[in-house]
């Protein structure tokens, strides 16, 4: 959450020509609703499970730049399954600055909604502790926290040979 997967994958897309996915938003159109709505009616094991099918539906499309939930490469298999189809990338953001772009709208984030500002760093850095073993499965980890245009082209060039291989 928060980590900017939405906004890199739209650039990294320009970069590439390639069209992008961002699956939060895909799965709210499927949906009709937001992620907060849809968890609140139905709980989060339904949407965990809407959002594997989801991700197995994506990965058959050709050539795109996929933004996925947080929590979307820690099902069973996921990771595996998106290190097949292409390079998979961690982004990797400080729990503090995190926390303060989350800050202004806990309520829209399903995970956060009951959090108190104080709790705030706590609960996302629990949160990143228990995924981590789902991240470590990356092929990349980038750590910027800021991305200008040279830093992105060189970051796309060194796994270039990964994304020609990929595909």
């Amino acid at each position: 959450m928060g980590s900017g997967k939405s906004t890199l994958a739209r650039r990294i897309s320009d970069h590439t020509g390639r069209p992008w996915i961002d699956m939060d938003t895909r799965l709210e159109e499927i949906f009709g609703c937001s992620i907060s709505d849809y968890i609140a009616d139905f709980g989060m094991e339904s949407f965990r499970v809407e959002e594997a099918d989801l991700l197995r539906s994506v990965m058959e499309e050709p050539e795109s730049v996929i933004a996925t939930g947080g929590g979307t490469p820690c099902a069973d298999g996921a990771m595996k399954l998106m290190r097949s189809h292409g390079v998979v990338v961690h982004l990797s953001v400080p729990v503090p600055e995190l926390a303060n772009r989350l800050k202004e709208n806990l309520s829209t984030r399903p995970i956060l909604a009951d959090v108190s500002p104080d709790d705030l760093e706590r609960v996302i850095g629990r949160q990143l502790l228990v995924r981590s073993s789902c991240y470590s499965g990356a092929h990349e980890k980038w750590d910027n926290i800021q991305w200008d245009d040279d830093q992105l082209t060189n970051k796309l060039n060194s796994i270039g040979w990964r994304l020609r291989e990929a595909l």
